[in-house]
């Protein structure tokens, strides 16, 4: 293979292993997508561990991982008994796969403890003292804010994975009342 050619897949599928986390995969995972990526026709599972200088295992484990995502596939070549993986080339089906998980993994839960924090303040209010109760009023409407800026952003995300159109409109929309 062509020195610039071979150094320009290494440095991607390096780069991709590097950055996966930012998408909320590993770094092997990152890897062998991007191999895939790069290749012009499909790979066996040995032919992705020798270029990676991966074990068997950590690659069949991920390669699993990117079928079920509906990012990769399984082929078959005619003659051979070996499984074959290629690339699905939409590449919107990967970002919005990287987008619900992310959105799933970070966006879900902190909203899921800002509503659990302002639900239990709300409950407990009588109880407080009248300090401890403008301490609460204030987290409170920080917390109100900030939940409504998160379901504001996850409204769009909705938006953008069902393939509506996201605007500057869409994203201006979403409330920033922080005074």
């Amino acid at each position: 293979m062509n020195k610039a050619l071979q150094k320009s897949i290494d440095h991607f599928t390096q780069s991709w292993g590097e950055i996966g986390f930012f998408w909320g995969i590993n770094k092997v995972m990152g890897q062998l997508y991007a191999l895939l990526f790069s290749s012009n026709q499909p790979l066996t599972l040995d032919d992705m561990c020798r270029q990676l200088r991966i074990s068997r295992g950590n690659a069949s484990m991920n390669i699993r991982a990117l079928k079920e995502w509906g990012v990769i596939r399984k082929v078959r070549i005619k003659g051979d008994r070996k499984d074959y993986y290629e690339l699905d080339e939409d590449i919107w089906k990967i970002i919005i796969h990287f987008v619900r998980e992310r959105k799933k993994r970070e966006l879900e839960p902190v909203l899921d403890t800002m509503n659990r924090s302002a639900d239990l303040l709300r409950q407990n209010q009588k109880t407080m003292s009248a300090d401890e109760k403008k301490q609460a009023a204030v987290f409170l409407k920080r917390l109100e804010s900030m939940i409504e800026i998160s379901e504001g952003v996850s409204r769009m995300l909705e938006k953008f994975m069902h393939g509506e159109e996201v605007t500057s409109q869409t994203i201006t929309a979403i409330p920033v009342n922080w005074k």
